[in-house]
Parts: structure tokens; sequence; C-alpha cells
């Protein structure tokens, strides 16, 4: 693969509720499902994210899902990377053990574990944290294995939505 891009939730949900509501910037929604139709990794517990606010986003995604690769039960490539993700994580002592357990409950677990099996970029507004302890931050696992990743405008500017 290499040339898709998987999304975190926080992209969809900060978006609908923050940045780019559905009645202030509709040209948002339209260019997203347009550009990125086929480039799009959506992985399952992402999509179960997006569809539990049963509100204008969950809609639009139902709407629009078809443009998006749904990824179900993890191939053994991913499992495989999950496993040496978290094998790392409980290796570190900079963590917190209640840090540990969380993200390896979390989609981003996931999400990185599927970036290092097939190369694809994650897309987040999670942000590097140098010194952070509490959690586990997506950009820190990516930077640890050499995942890219880039932010929701890096994102736009990559797929030419313009508003």
């Amino acid at each position: 693969m290499g040339d898709k891009y998987l999304i975190d939730s926080n992209i969809f949900i900060t978006a609908h509720r923050q940045i780019y509501p559905f009645d202030i910037a509709p040209s948002f929604w339209e260019k997203l499902a347009e550009k990125t139709s086929g480039k799009i990794i959506i992985i399952e517990a992402v999509q179960k994210e997006i569809l539990k606010g049963q509100d204008l986003l969950a809609e639009w995604y139902e709407r629009e899902k078809t443009k998006f690769q749904v990824f179900g039960i993890p191939d053994q490539e991913v499992i495989e990377a999950y496993q040496k993700i978290i094998t790392s994580i409980n290796n570190n002592e900079r963590y917190k053990q209640s840090a540990k357990e969380e993200f390896a409950s979390l989609p981003d677990s996931w999400l990185c574990a599927y970036g290092l099996a097939y190369g694809d970029k994650i897309v987040t507004l999670e942000k590097y944290q140098t010194e952070i302890k509490s959690r586990i931050k997506i950009p820190n696992v990516c930077r640890e294995f050499g995942i890219e990743y880039i932010d929701l405008l890096q994102f736009m500017r990559e797929l030419g939505i313009r508003l």
C-alpha cells in the first residue's frame, strides 16, 4: 500500500464539532468525500467511534462510507505489527502502566499497527509530546517506529482540498 491514509477518529469528530461544522462548511465534507475516494482507510474501531455519535457526522459517514476502505479483522501482518508496538510500549519505563493499558485498548494502537504493517500515513490531530507519561500519543509511537503521520491541514494540502 503506502499511498493511502489511515484516519484517526479525531479528524472527523473535531472537524465536525469545532472546525468545519456541516452548516458552516459543507464544502469541506463534499470535497473530503470527492477527493479522498479510494485513498482513506477507516479501521472498524474508528468507524464505531464515528457512528456512536448518532449525529450529522454519523449520517454523513453512512452516506459516504463506500468511498472509504473499511478494514475489519486485521491480517497476520497487522497483528504482528500490533504485538511489536505493544511489546515496545510495555518495555518502555517512561509510560505509566495505566497509559500502557489504555493505549492497548484504544483504536490508536491498531491505527499504528496498520501504519507499521502497510506503510500508510496516519492522519491525526494529536501532537508529539516528548515528556508525556500518563498517555501514549499516536505521534510518539509513529516516531519510535518510523511511521509517517500528518495533521488535518497537511492532509488537505496533499489531497488538494481547497475551501
